[in-house]
């Protein structure tokens, strides 16, 4: 049986609660059972206003109602809606998670910390539903951050608001990575998509140590040619531009932010000596590293590493 249809949308602040009772600066969270348990586990359609909301499901399951489109969900389950979204849910009975509100000003206050701002900004636009990943594949414990906004809105500590902050930034970072994962399925298909995050892990564990692709293919057990279908479908890269990308970032991030000498940056990628290293990076990047490095601190004297000199050696 379906969540009964409603003919005038209820507005709520929490629900089942005057909106009045929240404002700007507003964050509560709270378990599953605690609102739907007396609702008999299910939640009617209705609509908040300047407020969003993210729920993780660790436990059971139920039926999502998304602006009439009814979609059933099992744990690990996540959801983000932005306010004003028509939303209802019927849980299965004794199911297990977390449901954060949030003022719109939290949320935007949150992605102000962040130099992705345009793309998270986006991303939590639109409503976002998906199984919850495991932290291994997006580098985010999102179940922990909000069990850790929890433990900040229950105890009275100093800066409560600067750290419910920072792990609304995570939980929403997460929501990017997820939005990424879902269009790669989407695009390349299951079986595909999942090869390929694989050979990004491998990247990210062997890019310092200049392996051949004929090699990572063999890691992956596929061919050299079939990798290289994956990742042009996936990015429209080859899978050595894709090495290449990730050395470039981080020699980037090595001359903007340590003292190394410019020689121990290339060996440290993966060459043998400098003015390979050098070579390599201008040809990519169009400036010599020690350019580059100039440019950055130029840009950014906070960058610069506090035992920094002024002698830029190798």
């Amino acid at each position: 049986m379906g969540l009964r249809p409603v003919y005038r949308i209820p507005v709520f602040g929490l629900y089942g609660s005057a909106e009045a009772q929240t404002g700007a600066g507003y964050a509560h969270i709270e378990t599953i059972a605690a609102r739907a348990e007396r609702n008999d586990w299910q939640i009617a359609a209705h609509r908040h206003v300047a407020l969003a909301q993210c729920l993780v499901i660790r436990e059971g399951g139920g039926i999502l109602d998304l602006d009439g489109q009814q979609s059933p969900f099992v744990a690990p389950w996540f959801l983000w809606l932005p306010s004003a979204v028509v939303h209802g849910f019927r849980f299965d009975p004794r199911t297990v998670g977390h449901v954060l509100t949030v003022s719109d000003d939290v949320v935007a206050a949150a992605l102000r910390q962040s130099p992705d701002v345009e793309a998270l900004s986006e991303t939590v636009s639109v409503p976002i539903h998906a199984r919850m990943p495991d932290a291994s594949e997006i580098g985010i414990d999102v179940a922990e951050a909000m069990r850790g906004i929890e433990q900040e809105l229950l105890l009275p500590r100093t800066a409560i608001g600067t750290a419910i902050s920072a792990k609304l930034l995570l939980i929403i970072v997460a929501l990017l990575r997820v939005r990424t994962l879902l269009r790669l399925d989407d695009g390349l298909g299951a079986a595909r998509a999942s090869e390929f995050r694989r050979f990004r892990a491998i990247v990210e564990r062997v890019f310092r140590q200049q392996r051949s692709i004929g090699v990572i293919a063999a890691e992956l057990g596929v061919t050299s040619d079939k990798l290289h279908n994956i990742t042009h479908q996936a990015v429209g890269k080859s899978p050595l531009e894709i090495i290449h990308d990730r050395i470039i970032l981080e020699s980037k991030r090595e001359l903007s932010y340590t003292d190394k000498r410019i020689a121990e940056i290339g060996f440290d990628c993966g060459f043998s000596d400098a003015a390979h290293f050098s070579r390599f990076f201008s040809a990519r990047t169009g400036m010599a590293p020690r350019a580059f490095r100039h440019l950055a601190r130029a840009a950014s004297p906070d960058a610069r590493p506090r035992n920094a000199t002024t002698h830029e050696p190798g």
